[in-house]
């Protein structure tokens, strides 16, 4: 089985933009947070403001909203 990462990057119109570089993917996990499911990036965040993505063994991400891979 190959290692992978779940991963996040805030989206433009959320209000926690700012909080990263523009587009930068970081590392996230599942969490029992009825309002916040995600951490990562020492914060809590709504899957409403993040584009989710899987970062690859080989170091590539897979964006889940629309299949693209891209370089990590």
């Amino acid at each position: 089985m190959m290692d992978q990462q779940l991963v996040a990057r805030i989206k433009r119109r959320s209000k926690y933009w700012g909080q990263t570089d523009p587009n930068q993917w970081f590392d996230v996990r599942v969490v029992e947070d009825a309002g916040y499911r995600l951490r990562g990036n020492n914060n809590n965040y709504r899957l409403d403001d993040v584009i989710i993505g899987v970062r690859l063994a080989n170091g590539f991400i897979v964006d889940l909203a629309n299949g693209k891979t891209s370089a990590g």
